[in-house]
Order: C-alpha cells, then sequence, then structure tokens
C-alpha cells in the first residue's frame, strides 16, 4: 500500500518536473530570458494568483462550517519556527549562516504545493487551494519581516509595512473581510467567472516559473557539504517529521482530513524561492543562496513524494 501510494505520489511529482525542467532547458538554452521568467512571475504574482486567491475564497470560504479557520494561519507562523529552531543548533547560531536558517525554515508555500494538491486532490482541490491561502496569511509577513532580517542583515532599508503587502495577501485580507462582512453574494457572477479564468493559468504557471527561476540560477561557489547536509536534515527530515508525528496525535481534532494532507505537504515543500527575490532586492548573499536552493530542490524531487506517501499510507491504515 505504502508502495503505491508513493508510485501515485512520484508521478504527480514527476508530472510536475516535466514542465520545471522544460522551463529549466528554455532559460539555459536562451528561449526563454530570465528577464522574460521574472515578467512572467510579476504577471502571475500580481494578477492570476490574486484572481485565483479570490475566486476560490469568495465561493468556498464558509466560515459557519469552518469555524476553526484562524487556525490556519497561525499554522502558517509554526511550521516557520521548528525550521529557524533546529537550524538555529545545529549552525550555532553562527551570523554568518542566518540565509541558510531562513531556508530551512520557510517552505514554499504556493508555487509547488498548489500543483500538488492540484494532481493529487482534483476533487477538492478548491478546498485545499483555500487552506492554503489561508495558511499563507502566517507565513507572508513572517518571510518578508524575519526573513528579510535573516537574509540581508546589514541591509539599513529598515522594515516597512509595504513589504508585506504583497498582491496574493491582499487578494487574500479583501476576499476574507467580504466573506466576513456578508457582501460576497454581491459580487456578480460574471465577475467571479472571470477570476476563475484567468486563475487557473496559475497553476501551470507557476510551476514553470519555478522551474525557470531555477534554470536562471548560476551556480557559483558550491555550498560546504556540511551547510548542505544541515538545511537538507532540517527542511526534509526535522521540520516534516515533527509535523507528522503531532498530525498523527492531533488528526482528530482538526476538521479536515484534508487539511492534515495540506499541512503535511507544507512541512515537506522545499525552500521559498522568494527567498532569492528577497536577496537580490536587499543585498544578501545572492549566489550561497542560489546555490543551495538549486541543490535543494533536486534533493526534494525524492523526498516529497516519501513523505507525501507516508502520511497517504498511515492515513489510509486508519
Amino acid at each position: 500500500m505504502f508502495f503505491q501510494a508513493g508510485i501515485t505520489v512520484f508521478n504527480a511529482i514527476f508530472q510536475l518536473l516535466l514542465i520545471s525542467l522544460t522551463a529549466g532547458i528554455c532559460v539555459r538554452q536562451h528561449w526563454v530570458s530570465r528577464d522574460q521568467i521574472k515578467s512572467l512571475s510579476a504577471v502571475t504574482i500580481n494578477v492570476f494568483l490574486p484572481c485565483l486567491i479570490m475566486a476560490k475564497t469568495l465561493t468556498q470560504f464558509h466560515p459557519q462550517a469552518m469555524p476553526d479557520w484562524w487556525l490556519l494561519p497561525l499554522a502558517g507562523v509554526a511550521l516557520v519556527l521548528p525550521g529557524l529552531f533546529f537550524s538555529a543548533l545545529l549552525f550555532r547560531f553562527k551570523p554568518d549562516k542566518k540565509h541558510f536558517m531562513a531556508m530551512s525554515g520557510m517552505q514554499n508555500a504556493l508555487f509547488i504545493v498548489l500543483p500538488i494538491g492540484h494532481l493529487l486532490f482534483p476533487e477538492q482541490f478548491n478546498l485545499f487551494a483555500l487552506y492554503c491561502f489561508l495558511l499563507v496569511m502566517g507565513v507572508t509577513p513572517v518571510m518578508w519581516s524575519l526573513g528579510k532580517v535573516m537574509l540581508a542583515p546589514d541591509t539599513h532599508d529598515g522594515f516597512h509595512l509595504k513589504s508585506l503587502m504583497t498582491p496574493p495577501l491582499v487578494a487574500i485580507v479583501i476576499s476574507v473581510g467580504l466573506v466576513f462582512e456578508g457582501l460576497s453574494p454581491l459580487v456578480p457572477h460574471t465577475v467571479i467567472a472571470s477570476m476563475t479564468l484567468l486563475g487557473e493559468a496559475a497553476i501551470p504557471l507557476a510551476i514553470f516559473i519555478l522551474g525557470g527561476t531555477l534554470g536562471a540560477i548560476s551556480i557559483g561557489d558550491i555550498p560546504d557539504l556540511k551547510d548542505i547536509f544541515i538545511v537538507f536534515i532540517v527542511k526534509f527530515v526535522l521540520v516534516p517529521g515533527c509535523v507528522f508525528t503531532l498530525l498523527r496525535f492531533t488528526k482528530d481534532l482538526l476538521s479536515s482530513s484534508l487539511i492534515c494532507s495540506m499541512l503535511m505537504v507544507q512541512a515537506a515543500s522545499p525552500p521559498a524561492t522568494n527567498l532569492v527575490l528577497i536577496a537580490e532586492n536587499y543585498g544578501g548573499d545572492t549566489r550561497a543562496i542560489s546555490s543551495m536552493m538549486l541543490i535543494q530542490y533536486l534533493i526534494a524531487i525524492v523526498v516529497m513524494p516519501v513523505w507525501i506517501a507516508l502520511w497517504q499510507y498511515s492515513a489510509c491504515l486508519d
């Protein structure tokens, strides 16, 4: 049963790998430029993804049926903490390793998780996506505040609230606000249908952008094997191991088994590619971060299917 679950998960991730690999080859062969990937990423983040968030939230979010929804943003923060804690211990709190600590704790919460959810849970994807969006309400502020400080500790730019207000987060806040104010039924059906149409492009584009981003990375100085091993152990062993164990004891307290599956996928997800963008914008060690990022994504191809299959196998036993 575990083998069958593993094959199912691996096939799903392998489909994403093919798309990602194609994008990477396009960038490496200069058929698609790095600037074009950045432009595509900007359109996806600023238009397609917010449309997807708005459409799914306005149609799928029902607070009365999900009274504990506020736990998901808190879970987003909680998912970051174990990685930061374990990596700080293993790196012995060395200031020059803060960027690797950030990579150990902050996962790719949307660009790889949404496509995996779309393939593994096609009939429940609307809810799966909604759970991800609510969880990101907690992840985004941490990434753009604490993550910024850890990646570029010498920046004198300071912290600005507007750096948190990314279009996806704004879309989440607005759509959740409309639902709680009872105004979501007043949004015309044609508007929601239009947002849904645009939002559907976000899923394939997300994985294409991910591949293009990784393909654009030029391996400079390969990080020390010890550093690679520590990030691997924290990101793909300790964090998912802790989440797996916690979910096994608390799954009966959660309102949906799909939430458990979503949290497990999140826990096994590789580092957020946004960390590279933060480093580029605020003067972090982009070469080291990019090199480590590419290596950890190659590892994720093998490790993610194992954890997700292990969770599905354990759920079947129940």
